[in-house]
């Protein structure tokens, strides 16, 4: 249905605006804002002086590829030491995080107890600048039960430091409830006024604190630079704290690196220890026998076929190696433990496809290890390394017999050619084939044995240009102002909070109220138009349109005198009915202004005194209440007998109620109410009747039938809001005519609340025991 008034649209809906909910709701509740924020501050400053100050520490790390730590050395490559593996930023973020590395640092910068000095503000913690130094030489000593914070006094003549009744002597170690403890003189002074304690806490709990404080991130998704935050409220120990936590990382991957060089090296050693044993045995046949033989040269022929039979024997020996070293790796993935298994080195192998896969086996060998002190067994990753390495074990097996065919195929071939040569130096003198023989075994191991040596010094070298993946980009450092708590944001968090908590007050107390509190909570229920809003009055005097009258509460009348014409009030159609809900809303009041203000406009005005149970009017203007309506409607008195002149005013006259009868329904519609509106009609320009509540009688929907307006009116803070859904319905079904609401009684609200009168009482006290005014008119009759 569509509205009338101006102010509501034509879909039924009516526009509430932020500014308007905001000066209706909150605004009269100024000075309890005023209160409430300045309390918040009050409590915010007091916070922050007495808050102890947190401070950020930030560093930057780049984690790099995985290298062999001397990239270009060929050497290295044919050994295969080190061999490049992809780095998975996760797993190295993890690592970082994991509880391994945090103990270490615990451990190294001993953070088990942090000496506190008691303020008059705040309590400091002293980092490097305490007076006295706790060294915990038994961390794994302290209980649970011996955490917490302990006063210490410190005798300086006596050199020792009180704690808990216990005396402790300073620069020696001593044993206490935390295990063996070392108590040395600090950089700075003690100062004997000054109070002490001592936070002591298990290794556990700091391992809990710094997991939960340390914040590593990737700085990018696409790249390898890692930011590391933490926050401290000593910046120095977080700095300390931030760079011991790089270091142990960079040395636990460089001790992985090392790993794979170190056990190369025991390969190359003992190999080494054999050769040179063999190599001692071959020179010493050589010398032997040249003594025995007094051999000086060979023939240049002899020398021929030496030189072939050698460099066949070479290749077997080379072959003979790679067999060795094959039979290693099978041994090595057939019985691989990533715990214990040491991996074997791959020397002498030229196998591409074989060296890659024992690079990425040890690889995933050592990721593995890596991750199990991180992770759980049933780690998602774990298990993905586990299956990684389960295919890679048939892949090199397979190689391997591979190879070993070959191999074996070509040492038949080179003992079968060695046979033949052989058999042409037997041709040569006897002295110079036992030379022959005799000298080639001594060649043999001399080439192992110089083979050997190099590759020692290469992987000595390796071992010892062995470097971390990561490279420090930024080294922690605290920033310069305190990162908690910010001062703006406590204060704005504070004068939001009291804001809230004083809207949160304030809709919660208007939902509690079940009265009618607003103009939004009429126009939310019933779409009947709102003709005018009538401010509370406060001054005893009921009448608040006088000639002269300039106040608020006038020129609101004044206004709803204008919106007369709008309603449907003009020419023949002059009679205007006001009603409410319940007693107390105002409708006397209401009806008494305005047919004042319409007789100041030269208007003939008759108030009619129509609620004949409870009437007001006459008491308002001390007004007789007889004769009136009731005489005249039981034909006891004419209209010049009911019919009172208001005052000094020529335009306004009263028909009062009467004797109040005891069955007003009835008179109403005993047919005179008719006449008596007609004989009006003729000579008034308005008629406004001031009819009982519709909420609790009849009376005004049996008036309503010769009215051509309805004001009903709805009194602020004393209609009830369940009433305002009868205001619908009466407007929808125009049980009361054209029917307009009168919004009455709006006062100020705010910290000092409200405080409306009563007008008719309450409902109960509506006017059902009614005893005649005047003897032999009407009879006593009680409800």
């Amino acid at each position: 249905m569509q509205k009338v008034n101006g102010n509501k649209t034509q879909t039924g809906e009516t526009p509430l605006s932020l500014l308007t909910l905001i000066r209706s709701h909150y605004l009269p509740y100024w000075p309890l804002f005023v209160v409430a924020v300045a309390a918040a501050l009050a409590g915010a400053l007091l916070y922050l002086r007495y808050a102890t100050p947190l401070y950020k520490i930030s560093g930057v790390l780049l984690v790099q590829e995985a290298s062999n730590g001397l990239g270009a050395s060929d050497m290295l490559q044919s050994l295969d030491l080190m061999s490049g593996s992809k780095t998975i930023m996760e797993n190295e973020i993890e690592i970082l995080k994991s509880r391994t590395l945090t103990k270490a640092v615990i451990r190294n910068l001993n953070l088990y107890g942090e000496v506190i000095e008691k303020g008059k503000i705040r309590d400091v913690v002293l980092y490097k600048d305490s007076p006295l130094k706790f060294t915990f030489l038994e961390p794994e000593s302290i209980e649970m039960a011996a955490t917490g914070i302990w006063p210490f006094t410190y005798n300086e003549a006596a050199k020792q430091v009180v704690i808990d009744g216990k005396k402790y002597p300073i620069g020696d170690t001593v044993q206490t409830r935390w295990g063996k403890l070392l108590i040395q003189s600090g950089a700075r002074h003690i100062d004997t006024s000054a109070s002490y304690t001592l936070h002591v806490m298990t290794e556990k709990q700091w391992i809990q604190l710094l997991l939960a404080t340390m914040k590593i991130m990737p700085a990018a998704k696409a790249g390898s630079v890692v930011d590391l935050e933490y926050t401290d409220a000593a910046p120095e120990r977080g700095e300390d704290i931030v760079n011991e936590l790089i270091r142990v990382y960079n040395k636990a991957a460089v001790d992985d690196k090392n790993r794979t060089s170190a056990n190369t090296m025991n390969f190359v050693e003992e190999r080494l220890r054999i050769v040179s044993a063999e190599l001692g045995q071959a020179e010493t046949q050589v010398e032997h026998f040249k003594t025995a033989q007094g051999i000086v040269d060979i023939g240049e022929q002899s020398k021929l076929f030496l030189a072939s039979v050698q460099e066949n024997d070479r290749k077997i020996s080379e072959a003979n190696m790679q067999l060795s070293v094959l039979d290693a790796i099978e041994k090595y993935v057939n019985n691989q433990d990533p715990n214990g298994n040491i991996v074997p080195g791959t020397i002498g192998l030229t196998d591409a496809v074989l060296l890659e896969l024992v690079s990425k086996l040890s690889e995933t060998a050592l990721q593995l290890e890596r991750l199990r002190k991180t992770t759980g067994e049933n780690s998602p990753l774990l298990a993905s390394l586990t299956r990684q390495m389960e295919r890679l074990k048939p892949a090199i097996l397979e190689n391997i017999g591979s190879l070993r065919a070959n191999l074996e195929a070509g040492l038949t071939r080179l003992q079968a050619e060695n046979s033949r040569n052989m058999g042409i130096i037997r041709s040569v003198p006897g002295k110079e084939k036992a030379l022959l023989e005799v000298s080639r075994q001594q060649v043999i191991k001399n080439n192992i044995y110089t083979f050997l040596l190099e590759k020692r010094e290469e992987t000595a070298l390796a071992y010892a240009a062995a470097v971390s993946d990561s490279r420090i980009v930024d080294a922690a450092e605290s920033a310069a102002y305190p990162f908690s708590p910010q001062k703006p944001l406590v204060l704005g968090i504070s004068v939001l909070g009291a804001i809230a908590l004083v809207v949160g007050f304030v809709s919660l107390k208007d939902m509690m109220n079940r009265e009618v509190m607003f103009r939004a909570d009429i126009e939310k229920v019933t779409t009947a138009p709102i003709a005018a809003e009538i401010m509370h009055h406060d001054g005893k005097d009921p009448v608040v349109m006088r000639s002269n009258s300039r106040t608020a509460v006038a020129e609101q009348f004044r206004a709803l005198r204008t919106s007369l014409s709008y309603i449907g009030l003009n020419g023949d159609r002059k009679t205007l009915l006001i009603t409410s809900s319940i007693s107390g809303e105002g409708k006397s009041f209401i009806s008494v202004n305005l047919a004042m203000s319409l007789s100041l406009a030269g208007k003939k005005v008759a108030l009619m005194e129509f609620d004949l149970r409870k009437p007001m009017i006459s008491k308002m203007l001390d007004m007789r209440i007889d004769p009136g309506i009731s005489n005249y409607l039981v034909g006891k008195a004419s209209l010049q007998d009911i019919l009172k002149k208001i005052g000094d005013n020529g335009f306004l006259y009263l028909v009062p109620a009467g004797i109040m009868p005891p069955n007003p329904s009835e008179l109403i519609l005993n047919g005179q109410l008719e006449h008596l509106l007609n004989e009006l009609k003729e000579r008034f320009d308005y008629i406004i009747i001031d009819s009982a509540p519709v909420g609790l009688v009849t009376d005004a929907r049996l008036i309503t039938p010769f009215c051509d307006a309805t004001l009903y009116v709805v009194r602020h803070q004393r209609t009830p809001k369940h009433y305002l859904k009868l205001v619908e319905e009466l407007y929808q079904n125009r049980e009361l005519g054209k029917l307009n609401i009168v919004f009455n009684g709006i006062k100020r609200q705010g910290v000092a609340g409200y405080g409306y009168g009563s007008g008719y009482g309450d409902i109960n006290g509506y006017g059902y025991t009614e005893v005649s005014r005047k003897p032999g008119l009407f009879k006593r009759s009680t409800k």
